[in-house]
């Protein structure tokens, strides 16, 4: 037996959080009650959860690409990974930008997240690149970090607080026409400015730290032949298959 229950959610209303009460204080009754109860939301629910499953998809696809592309761009596998970490504390900038405001979380919301992505994903390949220029010159990493954060700061500083500042007239507006953009607004600024603070501190120190672990696991295989060594060995080869 199938039975369909329709609403209309006033002006002030939260439909998920409806929603999410109903599960909360009925549903685990419901299934004790009726053996078989199954509950499936429809309508602009399921429309949501249907969009969300798709942009996790079409998001983690894009973060591989992107992982991909700055892998060619590096020749490394473990500096595409430093730059992405800076994209979870995007993700944390955004939730307490809604905390602080006091708003939903939303599908526009998840939209502001992927932006927030974009942005403080350039922030840290500025930052690194300067680091691996630096590092061609013959600097150390310690000394090729610090230079990079002194040179490197004020660029990356400013481009996320003009961001943050640009976004605030969106953030306080109160018409009806803007209101639904405030979530996306939120996301996308909140996470730039926390992400960017958490940037200029753990990028550098997780590049001295891939680089000290590589160094280690270096001096556990040993020195490499040099070349005199390597001539050397062929010489004697060729000898003896004389």
């Amino acid at each position: 037996r199938n039975i369909t229950v329709t609403a209309r959610v006033g002006a002030e209303g939260d439909a998920q959080a409806i929603v999410r009460a109903m599960n909360d204080q009925f549903y685990l009754e419901w299934q004790r009650q009726y053996s078989g109860f199954s509950l499936q939301p429809d309508g602009n629910m399921r429309d949501q959860a249907d969009f969300q499953k798709s942009l996790l998809a079409n998001f983690l696809l894009a973060l591989l690409v992107i992982y991909m592309m700055m892998a060619v761009n590096f020749r490394s596998y473990s500096q595409p990974l430093i730059v992405l970490t800076a994209v979870p504390f995007g993700f944390m900038g955004a939730v307490i930008g809604h905390l602080v405001m006091d708003r939903e979380i939303s599908m526009l919301s998840m939209l502001g997240f992927i932006a927030c992505a974009g942005v403080v994903v350039n922030d840290n390949l500025v930052l690194l690149d300067r680091i691996n220029q630096l590092r061609a010159q013959g600097l150390e990493i310690y000394d090729a970090v610090v230079q990079a954060g002194r040179d490197r700061f004020r660029a990356i500083l400013l481009t996320s607080l003009t961001t943050f500042v640009g976004l605030m007239p969106i953030m306080a507006e109160q018409s009806v026409q803007a209101r639904f953009l405030i979530p996306m607004v939120i996301s996308l600024a909140f996470g730039v400015l926390f992400a960017t603070l958490v940037t200029l501190i753990l990028v550098p120190c997780l590049n001295v730290l891939v680089a000290d672990i590589g160094q280690r696991l270096r001096s556990l295989r040993g020195p490499a032949p040099d070349s005199y060594d390597v001539q050397l060995a062929e010489t004697k080869s060729d000898s003896d298959f004389k």
